[in-house]
């Protein structure tokens, strides 16, 4: 039984890879379903972490955005999964940092807008880039509040300062701009 456990693994390891290799050839459909394909386990690997379900979808969002900027880092003919554990590792680690922050911070009492002051983890150079043209087609308060907190990694507090926008505003920009950016990766895919 347990041979038949590894080989369905593989075979599930073999489809991932082929798929990803697709999508990075520009093949928007298996794109789609490679993403589809790997949210139960991102899920899983946050759900065992993570107790919030607001944390949990704020994770596997977190996921979705890194594997859409490190898809051409992937070297066909390499195992996927590791390579995709390690991307949700890293995601998880940050959302791990933020949860025990802001536990910290309620334990010890302190004003909530605290949390407002500390910065987000940024992307690292280069990789926003790719994000551009999808970007591009957000309205202006999404696309800026995606590029100040998820891009820049700004502070909600130091973003509000920036933009004028509200820390609330912010919060429900970023959250429509992530749906909207999910939308156009699908309406994307369902052309091809």
């Amino acid at each position: 039984m347990r041979a038949s456990s590894v080989s369905r693994e593989a075979m599930e390891e073999g489809e991932l890879a082929a798929l990803l290799v697709a999508a990075q050839e520009g093949d928007r459909r298996a794109y789609a379903t490679f993403l589809n394909a790997v949210l139960p386990l991102l899920r899983r690997m946050g759900r065992a972490k993570l107790a919030s379900a607001a944390d949990l979808d704020d994770f596997v969002q977190d996921c979705l955005l890194s594997l859409h900027q490190a898809r051409a880092t992937y070297q066909p003919g390499r195992p996927v999964l590791p390579w995709l554990q390690a991307i949700a590792r890293n995601r998880l680690s940050d959302a791990l940092r933020r949860t025990y922050r802001r536990r910290d911070v309620e334990a010890q009492g302190h004003d909530p807008e605290l949390l407002e002051n500390v910065p987000q983890p940024a992307v690292e150079e280069g990789e926003g880039r790719e994000l551009a043209p999808l970007l591009a087609q957000l309205p202006d308060r999404q696309r800026a509040a995606l590029d100040m907190l998820k891009i820049r990694g700004m502070s909600l507090r130091d973003a509000s300062a920036e933009s004028g926008i509200s820390v609330g505003a912010l919060k429900v920009a970023v959250h429509r701009g992530i749906a909207s950016l999910r939308q156009m990766l699908g309406r994307e895919n369902d052309h091809d």
